[in-house]
């Protein structure tokens, strides 16, 4: 059962509680969002993140059309990498599309990133995300 936290134009939130997962699921609108709307939507999903403290936070970008401008990567390890650290996070992981590059599914491995304190791992497969979740 999933309850949805927030939304805007570019994304929805979900919280599956009984999984202890928070979920940004991107919109295939974010083909007209701007990186100030993609900044936006991600300090949303942090605040949620920091209220909810779920360990397992999910952004599920398979269609997700925004292309991110320069700098923007930098602000994110900034900015929203340290809330998610505070919500305690223990593991974030990506659904992509078939084909993304260092899936799971393909070979890639978690990684730990910036000024993350956990692992970040990309799945092509919902339930491998779950699976590594719940350390299946």
């Amino acid at each position: 059962m999933s309850t949805e936290m927030a939304r805007n134009s570019w994304g929805v939130i979900l919280d599956h509680e009984e999984d202890g997962i928070l979920e940004l699921r991107w919109l295939s609108s974010t083909a007209a969002m701007t990186d100030d709307q993609f900044k936006e939507t991600l300090e949303l999903f942090a605040g949620q993140a920091e209220q909810a403290q779920r360990p397992f936070l999910l952004i599920d970008s398979t269609e997700f059309l925004h292309a991110i401008g320069q700098g923007v990567r930098e602000w994110r390890d900034r900015e929203i990498i340290p809330r998610y650290n505070a919500a305690g996070t223990s593991k974030f992981a990506f659904l992509v599309p078939e084909g993304f590059p260092d899936a799971m599914e393909t070979g890639g491995q978690p990684m730990t990133d910036g000024p993350a304190t956990f692992p970040t791992a990309w799945f092509i497969d919902r339930r491998h995300v779950l699976d590594w979740f719940r350390g299946d």
